[in-house]
């Protein structure tokens, strides 16, 4: 009798607890569902101020006319295409507005634009039997720019831009005739430039950028001066001067044009 009262005692315990836990599970099911917070979305701004560099190469055209009253009259020297590397650096300040973006913009870079023309004169030409040789070269170019562009997507801009340039130019000019004559001179030109291109913000504070430019100094007179034998004389040169370049580059935005995590 003792042991019949004993188990019905513990089947009346299980059959309690087990009720227990089913009340308990009831309750949890019954809890309302909390749904979790939104993730954070990138939002791109193009407002900041970067600094960074850029490579690339160069075409500079230059044309040249001896401009001597005394020997050489407006003589055509012909022309020359001169092509090298170009490379430096900018810095630069962005304002975003909608999709606008506005800026200004200074760069400058060493170039290695050289090359060289010949003229000889055919017989019976004024100047014959003389033979001339000219040797030019562009050893920088600087700019200062304002630019406006419009972003097709958050993180790509495609611009203009505008505004001033300068450049170092040097000339050699050699006379081959009875004898040889030798000049040279030098110069920093100002003129313009226009150009364009598309920039991508690749990284939180990093951009990479791709650009087409042309700058245009205009026509000058540079009294190159004779060398040697020749010192104390003067060959007047005319010079026309243009350059197109295209470049790649990189730049370090200050500020975090790069994603900011938006608030909830």
């Amino acid at each position: 009798m003792r042991f019949t009262k004993v188990a019905t005692f513990m089947a009346f315990g299980t059959i309690a607890t087990a009720a227990a836990g089913l009340a308990n599970a009831a309750d949890l099911a019954a809890r309302p569902y909390t749904k979790a917070p939104p993730v954070p979305m990138a939002v791109y701004s193009w407002t900041g101020c970067y600094v960074g560099g850029n490579v690339g190469g160069g075409s500079d055209r230059q044309t040249y006319t001896n401009v001597n009253p005394n020997r050489l009259p407006n003589f055509d020297l012909g022309s020359e295409r001169n092509t090298g590397v170009i490379g430096g650096g900018q810095i630069g300040c962005d304002y975003q507005a909608g999709n606008f973006v506005f800026g200004a913009q200074g760069m400058i870079d060493a170039t290695d634009l050289r090359g060289s023309n010949r003229v000889v004169p055919a017989p019976g030409d004024p100047q014959f039997p003389n033979i001339f040789d000219l040797s030019a070269r562009t050893s920088w170019i600087a700019t200062a720019t304002a630019r406006i562009g419009y972003t097709v997507t958050p993180q790509t801009l495609l611009y203009v831009k505008g505004g001033g340039a300068w450049s170092r130019s040097s000339l050699d000019y050699t006379i081959t005739g009875m004898g040889v004559a030798t000049f040279t001179g030098s110069e920093t030109r100002s003129g313009w430039i226009v150009g364009g291109g598309v920039e991508y913000l690749l990284a939180p504070n990093w951009s990479v950028f791709a650009e087409y430019n042309h700058m245009d100094f205009g026509t000058s007179i540079l009294a190159t001066q004779g060398i040697g034998a020749d010192a104390g004389f003067s060959e007047p040169i005319r010079i026309g001067h243009r350059i197109d370049a295209g470049m790649v580059g990189v730049n370090y935005r200050f500020g975090g044009p790069g994603p900011v995590v938006a608030k909830y």
